[in-house]
């Protein structure tokens, strides 16, 4: 069990109790074994508008040794964009993987964009941001040497130094970016239904396509009242039920 680095404001009080104190009772409920009453107390916590990489943590393991797959993932996802890098949060995403009933081959992928996706998932947002101030600041103080230096081959050293902050920056930038547009993503999905069924069009009535197992990852398209086109990581696109998946 991990804690959670920082509480803040909890809206409202919840039974008398602050923050800290209300997150360790669902810890302790959790180590007890109780993982009904720590999943109520995590989502209470989330309910409240708190949310942290720690918090999406505990509530993936509540819910993995609650046998909730679906749901599992679907924290331990929410867990990984805030924490990219935490081993923990990566272990236990893929053990969990691991158990979905589905599965599905990924079509290929030109190898610019995996490389692109392991350059955003390695850096954390703090991380990314605090790179990005670091490059700024050598950035001016390689401009302030250039306007300073008394001698040919400073200024061109510093000249150097200006056009590679640059880049980096620029780079980093983009990255930056990257990460904002991962974070406030709203278009993947994780199928928190233990069976759901699929159709051709957005109607019960409609004919069936296939069917899918909690936990598996879907990519949203489009919207109809009540219903999500999504297509699988193999290329498939079908309509499911809202309920039946959650966004991550």
């Amino acid at each position: 069990m991990k804690r959670m680095i920082c509480i803040v404001m909890f809206a409202a009080s919840v039974h008398a109790e602050t923050p800290e104190q209300f997150f360790d009772l669902a810890n302790q409920a959790y180590q007890q074994g109780m993982f009904a009453e720590a999943i109520e107390k995590y989502e209470m916590i989330l309910q409240s508008g708190l949310v942290s990489g720690e918090l999406y943590y505990n509530l993936g393991n509540a819910y993995y040794k609650a046998g909730n797959i679906g749901k599992a993932i679907l924290n331990y996802e929410r867990a990984r964009r805030m924490l990219p890098n935490d081993d923990d949060v990566l272990h236990n995403l893929q053990l969990v993987n691991l158990m979905i009933a589905d599965r599905i081959e990924p079509l290929p992928r030109v190898f610019l964009w995996d490389w692109w996706d392991g350059i955003t998932s390695w850096f954390s947002m703090n991380g990314i941001t605090w790179t990005m101030y670091g490059v700024f600041l050598l950035t001016l103080v390689a401009g302030a040497a250039f306007m300073l230096a008394p001698t040919y081959a400073l200024r061109r050293a510093a000249f150097i130094g200006v056009m590679v902050g640059v880049i980096l920056f620029v780079g980093m930038l983009s990255v930056f970016l990257g990460k904002l547009g991962d974070l406030q993503r709203s278009d993947i999905a994780i199928v928190t239904a233990d069976v759901a069924t699929l159709k051709n069009s957005p109607d019960p009535k409609s004919t069936d396509a296939f069917v899918l197992h909690s936990g598996v990852k879907v990519f949203i398209t489009d919207k109809v009242k009540g219903w999500l086109k999504v297509r699988l990581a193999d290329g498939k696109v079908a309509w499911i039920e809202q309920n039946t998946c959650e966004v991550i």
